[in-house]
């Protein structure tokens, strides 16, 4: 094993996309001081191969354009699979000789639509990639950090849509209250041994995810016959900040989350929204 990292590590999932919410938490830690490990699936799923996952290049681009920051460690990974994700965080370990912080960010935004029109397979894509996913992540990571002993953190991106069902994101808000339920599970659990667990809810967030063909601003203002434009003023219009949230907010709330300002911060799921969702 590597001698211990004199800095503290973090492990970021999904964090390959070069402008997406990982990418932009992976920047924060880096300049918080921590060396930081990416992963990403980097290729495309087999069964949807439509789908714009994130590939080995981009994923490769972005550790170069981090590393200027700091020490940072690209992982291929897919989230649900066990023996991939056990793996990602022995990497981890051995490369850097400890892992003190995971954020569960991977994520998928496909298989949006009416529940009576699903198919089976974005129903699984959504709870494979976001409610499995997490629960493999963390308990790898928590394994650990239980046996190391020194504490750490666990933080999951869930969503407003996990604390507020919505209307074509079934499968997606199903996924995202599971991970909230298995958050404050995690806390009580691993509470005992100093390791806190948090889950942080975005609301609309500016991201290239959100423009996607099939993605929420393409299916919600054709449901409502919008242009997209005109639809993005409907819903800045939900939000009393005024405006789309960015990467960078949600970047904020981790860094803090990962703080010793939030050691007795546990069990919670943040509302990183602008006010879009408040309970």
């Amino acid at each position: 094993m590597a001698e211990q990292h004199p800095r503290p590590v973090a492990l970021v999932t999904g964090a390959g996309r070069r402008t997406g919410i990982g990418r932009s938490i992976a920047e924060r830690l880096l300049r918080d001081g921590y060396a930081v490990a990416i992963s990403d699936i980097g290729e495309r799923f087999a069964e949807k191969p439509d789908y714009e996952a994130v590939e080995m290049s981009e994923l490769d681009a972005t550790v170069a354009e981090l590393a200027v920051l700091g020490e940072v460690l690209a992982v291929r990974c897919d989230v649900r699979d066990e023996v991939q994700v056990d793996a990602m965080a022995a990497q981890v370990v051995e490369h850097f000789g400890r892992l003190d912080v995971l954020v569960n960010n991977a994520g998928v935004g496909g298989g949006l639509g009416e529940v009576v029109d699903m198919a089976l397979a974005d129903w699984q894509l959504n709870i494979d990639v976001m409610a499995t996913g997490v629960f493999l992540c963390s308990r790898a990571v928590a394994r650990h950090l239980v046996d190391r002993g020194e504490g750490g953190r666990i933080i999951t991106i869930a969503s407003q849509a996990g604390k507020s069902g919505m209307p074509l994101l079934g499968a997606y808000s199903a996924a995202k209250f599971a991970a909230i339920g298995l958050t404050q599970a995690m806390a009580h659990e691993l509470g005992p041994h100093g390791v806190t667990v948090n889950a942080i809810c975005p609301g609309t967030i500016d991201t290239p995810m959100l423009e996607f063909d099939g993605g929420l601003m393409d299916v919600y203002s054709r449901r409502f016959n919008m242009e997209k434009d005109q639809y993005r003023r409907r819903v800045t219009r939900t939000i009393p900040l005024g405006r789309f949230g960015q990467p960078a907010d949600i970047a904020g709330c981790v860094s803090w989350l990962a703080s010793d300002d939030a050691s007795f911060v546990t069990g919670e799921a943040v509302n990183v929204t602008g006010g879009q969702e408040m309970h």
